[in-house]
């Protein structure tokens, strides 16, 4: 067990709302940690094995809250559902209610870095702007604040760059493309493992009311990345132009200095 992994002797009721790509592993570590754990899916089916996994398991089909049990009887709410979710601004406000409702403390909101706007250099939590996601089309900056500045609770946001680990192999993701551009850009990437160890070390050190980055502090350029990703998969790498492309470096500065946490995965590259 790292630092990053060590828990506080201090047993919370934690609920993770999402037991997904991230919340499943979360949950896991947390419930095998001593905390007590309660998981919610949308899949009855996955019951079983958040059970099987140390945690309570509850199915929840949203965004219909109101019978959800104690699933929101807990210490800490973390909210890691994925903004592409049918109905996700609804989703939010019925989850904003329960927290209310349930007089729960703290929130910890699993958010993303496209939040920033691509300046070519590095941003920082203070550049965050209010723009919709590529990817899904959500404003999350005003998402976040929906929870930062509710005076009902504390909310700590976590801003994760490009996720990749089991089941998310980087190799993936351009595999056979061609005409790429961008070869040069830097990446912006973290790995499973740092996922689970900052949103413990959040935990651990009770960082409350708090913003931070969360992102793998090397940054290869792409063309660099994405063909070892792919060469390590035996798949067809990308083939790249010469076009040059946006960019931002995110900056986890912030996070590294007041939580003292080190990174477990440092260079995506060393895990191809």
């Amino acid at each position: 067990m790292t630092d990053n992994q060590r828990v506080s002797s201090e047993i919370k009721s934690i609920s993770v709302m999402g037991m997904g790509w991230l919340g499943f592993p979360l949950g896991k570590f947390l419930a095998k940690n001593s905390h007590h754990v309660k998981g919610s899916t949308t899949t009855a089916a996955k019951v079983k094995s958040i059970n099987e996994a140390g945690a309570k398991g509850y199915h929840l089909a949203l965004p219909n809250l109101d019978n959800s049990n104690n699933f929101f009887e807990t210490d800490i709410l973390i909210i890691s559902i994925p903004p592409s979710i049918k109905g996700y601004d609804e989703v939010i406000n019925a989850l904003l209610k329960q927290v209310i409702q349930h007089n729960i403390p703290w929130v910890i909101f699993v958010s993303s870095t496209s939040v920033y706007p691509n300046t070519g250099g590095l941003v920082r939590e203070e550049d965050a702007e209010d723009i919709a996601s590529a990817h899904s089309g959500v404003r999350l900056l005003e998402v976040e604040n929906l929870f930062r500045n509710n005076p009902e609770f504390d909310a700590t946001i976590i801003r994760f760059a490009g996720l990749y680990g089991p089941a998310r192999e980087p190799g993936r993701f351009l595999a056979g493309k061609t005409d790429v551009k961008g070869a040069d850009i830097p990446v912006n990437l973290i790995h499973l493992d740092d996922c689970i160890g900052i949103i413990n070390k959040v935990i651990e050190k009770e960082a409350r009311g708090q913003t931070f980055n969360a992102c793998a502090p090397n940054h290869p350029n792409r063309k660099d990345f994405y063909v070892k990703a792919c060469k390590s998969l035996g798949l067809e790498p990308p083939r790249f132009n010469a076009e040059p492309a946006p960019f931002k470096i995110i900056d986890s500065g912030k996070l590294m200095n007041n939580l003292q946490y080190q990174f477990i995965h440092e260079n995506p590259m060393d895990d191809l």
